[in-house]
């Protein structure tokens, strides 16, 4: 049988006391057609020493200066040449037989991306905290708003992912779930196969960036909404609850060809209608209430008569009903 080749690229930091088991999990793998890089950003600490151990299992690696995580990725995606790509970052690390999986996968069925199971873990006390896989939904637009997606255990053929422009350097945080993002408004979710193999390893640590700076992926993530918003053309009561400062710079125009805006807002309706009335935007509340309505998503209970009363008749004092609503 023939495998198709699978990239995989390490972008590091000074990450010298979690690399080798990163190293050891990939080119332990036994997968017959693998191309391995890996792109330090300059490691002071004993990075390069580790790679050096492993070096002639490596395909390619350099230590020198880059611009950040996104940026190391891009290096690293300029020099693959597979047929299947995902990057695995230096403080993660793959399950054993997940490249077999992931190969036999991408041979088996039509598809541009693969995704199976990542197990995040702490590793203050080694305890796991939940086994997660990329989450498809009903309709696209419902992916797209629940944004439910786990980056070390999606797969991508390589040529998608070039299609897309590759990773955006302009981000620091999000630059999985933006390209996640930009393949969905273009192609849509029908060549994504999800399978039920256990497949990385994310270790959450206090120098994770998604313990330590989960406002910066916030900002991150609303600018990027304000760019989709803006283009699909959502009026100003949705663009003004995703203003934020920061601006979001694409790697090109996006194309939004599988993108149901009516969807999309309904989408949107169901997810940030009680946020809109709990942060008193009532604009935005009255219009997400009145897609809800037209959509026929709203049932007759106690909670969606409270919230139309506080959107559209006055305060009055309904709060005991909003307790659990989600």
């Amino acid at each position: 049988m023939h495998y198709p080749k699978i990239s995989i690229v390490t972008p590091s930091y000074n990450q010298g006391h979690y690399i080798e088991q990163t190293i050891q999990s990939i080119i332990g793998q036994g997968y017959p057609n693998l191309e391995y890089i890996i792109i330090d950003g300059g490691s002071t600490d004993n990075t390069t020493e580790v790679i050096k151990k492993y070096e002639q299992y490596i395909s390619l690696w350099v230590s020198e200066p880059d611009n950040g995580q996104s940026d190391a990725i891009n290096k690293g995606l300029a020099k693959c040449t597979g047929d299947i790509f995902n990057w695995i970052n230096s403080d993660d690390y793959l399950e054993p037989g997940a490249l077999q999986k992931i190969g036999e996968a991408f041979l088996n069925a039509d598809a541009d991306i693969v995704c199976g199971f990542t197990r995040i873990f702490s590793e203050s006390n080694q305890q796991d905290i939940m086994l997660h896989r990329t989450e498809l939904f009903d309709t696209m637009e419902a992916t797209l708003v629940q944004q439910r997606i786990n980056q070390q255990g999606m797969f991508y053929r390589l040529s998608i992912i070039k299609e897309l422009g590759g990773i955006n350097n302009h981000l620091h945080f999000i630059m999985d779930l933006e390209c996640w993002f930009r393949y969905l408004c273009y192609k849509g979710q029908k060549r994504i196969v999800l399978i039920d193999n256990l497949l990385a390893h994310f270790r959450l640590h206090k120098e994770s960036k998604t313990e330590a700076q989960a406002r910066q992926f916030r900002e991150e993530e609303k600018a990027m909404w304000y760019y989709i918003l803006q283009a699909n053309r959502p009026g100003a009561a949705w663009s003004k609850f995703f203003a934020t400062d920061k601006v979001y710079q694409p790697v090109a125009p996006w194309q939004f060809d599988a993108v149901r805006p009516k969807l999309l807002y309904e989408e949107l309706s169901q997810k940030y209608l009680y946020p809109a009335l709990s942060a008193g935007n009532k604009v935005l509340g009255r219009k997400a209430y009145k897609a809800l309505l037209r959509s026929g998503r709203l049932s007759l209970n106690l909670h969606h008569i409270a919230i139309f009363v506080k959107l559209f008749i006055g305060n009055i004092p309904f709060r005991k009903f909003f307790k659990n609503h989600a």
